[in-house]
């Protein structure tokens, strides 16, 4: 698992967000628990989409890492949404017509996720 700094993965987003934005450039891979989350959460794909265009720099997990099934990098993000850490992974790839989004997961997160870039909450006493 790699990590990024900052600019790169500001960088990564707003190529998601303009590809996003372009129209009919996303894509949620069909996995089964990609949708039973969606369902879980009373959300649909235009729902996940808007919430990818939506994500921060301090959503940010980790990568990028080598896609293990196809060329190209992997991406990791956590969101918290309705109560539910998600678990979201992304990539861009090039079509004819430019940039794709293709997330790859959305889904509860199996494991507690790490967030080099958000800020840390001090509790007061």
């Amino acid at each position: 698992m790699r990590t990024s700094g900052p600019e790169k993965v500001g960088d990564f987003l707003l190529e998601c967000k303009l590809a996003i934005q372009s129209g009919g450039s996303f894509a949620l891979i069909p996995r089964r628990e990609n949708y039973v989350a969606l369902t879980e959460l009373g959300l649909t794909i235009k729902n996940c989409e808007q919430i990818l265009s939506e994500l921060t720099t301090e959503d940010y997990h980790s990568g990028p890492d080598p896609d293990r099934d196809r060329p190209g990098e992997v991406w990791v993000f956590g969101k918290n949404i309705g109560g539910c850490e998600v678990y979201i992974k992304l990539k861009i790839v090039s079509t004819t017509d430019g940039s794709m989004v293709k997330c790859l997961s959305f889904h509860r997160a199996s494991y507690a996720l790490t967030y080099p870039y958000r800020a840390k909450r001090i509790e007061s006493g």
